[in-house]
C-alpha cells in the first residue's frame, strides 16, 4: 500500500510539472501608475504649432513629419530629437506625399501613402512604389507586425507588404466596417484597431459632424484577416482622432475628439487583455486635444503638439515610479 501511495504522489507531481511548463511562467505584474504624472518638456518646440504630424523612432531619436495648420497649410518639414525639448530641421521639403504614415522597418525610414518612399538619414529620399493600391487616404495608419508593414484604419480593407512595392490585401472587408480615423497599435503580437468614426449619422446625430458616428468598441487580429470584437463598448467616451500605444506591458489610448459633444479629450486609458481598461489618473496632464504625435522613447510615453483649439507645439512626457 506504501508504494502505490509513493507511486501515486509521483505521479501526480509529474502531471503538475507537466501542466505549469504548458502554461508558462506567470504574468508579470502590472506596473504602478499610482504616482503617474506629466512632464511639460517644453511649451512650444521649434516647429510651427500643427497637429496630424507623423511620428517615427528612429537611430535612437524622435522624428516628426509634416503636420496640419488651422488655415489648412500643410507642412511639408521632418524635424528631430533626442529629449523633446530640442527640435532641429533635418528636411524642409520633404518629397513624400503629405500626411504620409511613417514606420521605420528593414532598417529604413518609410513614408507611405499615395506613393512609397524610404530614407536612412531623412534628407535624400528614394521612391520604391509610385502608387500603392489603396491610395491617398485621411486617417490611416501603418504598423509593423509579424514582419510586414500593414496599412489598415481607413476604410473596411487591410493591406501587408514586405517591399513596398507589392501588396496583399488581407481582407477587404473587415468585419468593423468603412472605419476611419481609428486608433490602431501592434500589442501582444496582434494587431489592434479602437474607435474611430463611420460615415453615416447616428440617432440622434452627434454634435459636431452631422454625417459621422463615432465608435468605443475594440477589435483584435492576428493575421488582418479575421478579426475578433473583444468590446463592443469601452468605458472611455466613442472618439476619433485618438491614438494608440504599446507602452510598459500595456496598450494605450491617448486624447481625441468626442465627435458627439464637439469636445477635444484629453484623458488616457491602458489596458493589459482589450476588456478591462483603467482610466490612467496622472497629478499632471497635458491639455486635451486630438491628433497629436506620440511617441514611446526612452522608457517614457510622450505627446507632442495635437489640436486643443488652437493647434500646439508643446513637448509632455509621462512618468511613473523610478522612470
Amino acid at each position: 500500500m506504501r508504494t502505490r501511495f509513493y507511486v501515486a504522489c509521483i505521479v501526480c507531481l509529474f502531471s503538475w510539472a507537466a501542466a505549469t511548463a504548458q502554461e508558462g511562467p506567470p504574468a508579470p505584474p502590472p506596473p504602478d501608475f499610482t504616482n503617474a504624472a506629466w512632464t511639460l518638456i517644453t511649451r512650444e518646440a521649434a516647429f510651427s504649432p500643427r497637429d496630424t504630424a507623423e511620428d517615427l523612432v528612429y537611430d535612437n531619436k524622435m522624428w516628426l513629419s509634416n503636420g496640419y495648420y488651422h488655415d489648412n497649410t500643410l507642412s511639408r518639414d521632418l524635424w528631430v530629437s533626442t529629449d523633446g525639448a530640442t527640435w532641429s530641421l533635418v528636411n524642409g521639403a520633404t518629397p513624400y506625399d503629405g500626411y504620409s504614415e511613417m514606420v521605420v522597418y528593414d532598417g529604413k525610414m518609410w513614408a507611405i501613402k499615395g506613393s512609397v518612399w524610404t530614407s536612412t538619414d531623412g534628407v535624400e529620399w528614394t521612391r520604391v512604389a509610385e502608387t500603392t493600391p489603396f491610395g491617398v487616404r485621411g486617417y490611416g495608419e501603418v504598423v509593423v507586425h509579424d514582419g510586414k508593414m500593414w496599412h489598415l484604419g481607413s476604410g473596411a480593407d487591410v493591406w501587408w507588404t514586405t517591399d513596398g512595392t507589392a501588396w496583399t490585401c488581407a481582407t477587404e472587408n473587415a468585419p468593423y466596417g468603412n472605419r476611419t480615423a481609428s486608433a490602431v497599435a501592434v500589442f501582444e503580437g496582434k494587431l489592434w484597431l479602437m474607435g474611430g468614426y463611420t460615415q453615416q449619422p447616428n440617432d440622434p446625430p452627434e454634435k459636431s459632424y452631422l454625417q459621422y458616428t463615432t465608435h468605443n468598441d475594440v477589435w483584435v487580429s492576428r493575421d488582418g484577416t479575421a478579426w475578433e470584437r473583444v468590446l463592443e463598448r469601452a468605458p472611455w467616451i466613442p472618439r476619433m482622432w485618438s491614438i494608440a500605444k504599446a507602452y510598459a506591458g500595456e496598450l494605450w489610448l491617448i486624447g481625441g475628439f468626442d465627435n458627439a459633444h464637439s469636445a477635444n479629450l484629453g484623458d488616457v486609458w491602458h489596458t493589459r487583455d482589450g476588456k478591462q481598461w483603467t482610466k490612467l489618473e496622472a497629478a499632471t496632464a497635458f491639455t486635451p486635444r486630438h491628433e497629436p504625435t506620440c511617441y514611446v522613447y526612452e522608457n517614457s510615453l510622450w505627446v507632442i503638439a495635437g489640436n486643443t483649439w488652437p493647434v500646439v507645439n508643446d513637448a509632455w512626457r509621462l512618468t511613473f515610479g523610478d522612470k
